[in-house]
């Protein structure tokens, strides 16, 4: 707003009498520019933290360079520490030995490495988390498969339960009629031993019966004999003599 007024009153002094739609525009536009010096002034910007350590051949920055390019979040093992030089002598992975100012050297891995790392655990978590959901997944599959084998076999126990009482009822039954059979074959076995000796008693009694009878005729015949030749004898002799 100040440079829009600053820009404004030479104008009105010089007697450039602007309309008022032409002043607008000017102020429109003043504005805008404005807005986009704020705009671009708030702009985030972020310090790359990459960048290259020098590895000397002694404790000072006045000893010859033996490496340039020692990146940041470089691994080195520690050898000695000057603390009034402020450098300490390290080795690389590799093997090259130097000293490095002790202000780029830390305990602890940079951001940068401990991002990589957390993102490196974030993806294993991820991938172990969608292979869990896929356990969970299979395994909701397997339950609902195993709920329904329970319900079939559930059905499957209710219908031979079913059978079970009447193989039951029919058992008993068998039972009752095997026992019936039993008694009758019991009963058909006495009859028969009842049968038998009514049948040896019959035969009895027919061989007494035609002995007896034998004896009958054997005594009538013998009557029969015994009257003949008795008779003649019994006949009076004189009438027999008249007769003559």
């Amino acid at each position: 707003m100040n440079i829009s007024k600053l820009l404004i009153k030479p104008l009105v002094k010089n007697g450039n009498h602007l309309n008022r739609v032409g002043l607008r525009l000017l102020l429109c536009s003043l504005l805008l520019s404005q807005v986009a010096v704020v705009n671009a002034s708030e702009e985030t910007r972020y310090i790359s933290d990459v960048f290259y350590v020098p590895l000397h051949s002694g404790n000072s920055t006045k000893h010859r360079i033996i490496h340039r390019g020692l990146k940041t979040g470089t691994r080195l093992t520690l050898l000695e520490t000057d603390d009034e030089a402020g450098f300490s002598r390290v080795t690389t992975s590799k093997g090259t030995e130097g000293w490095i100012q002790n202000q780029f050297l830390s305990a602890t891995p940079i951001a940068r490495i401990r991002l990589a790392e957390a993102q490196n655990k974030q993806q294993q978590l991820n991938k172990k988390f969608t292979s869990l959901e896929k356990n969970n997944s299979e395994t909701q599959q397997s339950n609902s498969e195993i709920q329904k084998q329970v319900k079939s076999l559930s059905r499957q126990n209710q219908q031979l339960t079913t059978e079970l009482g009447s193989i039951k009822k029919i058992s008993a039954n068998a039972i009752n009629l095997d026992k019936n059979n039993r008694e009758l074959l019991q009963k058909n076995e006495m009859l028969k031993i009842e049968i038998a000796e009514l049948q040896a008693n019959n035969s009895r009694l027919s061989d007494k019966s035609d002995q007896e009878w034998f004896f009958r005729g054997a005594l009538a015949v013998l009557m029969g004999v015994f009257l003949a030749i008795l008779l003649p004898k019994l006949k009076p002799k004189a009438r027999s003599k008249e007769w003559t």
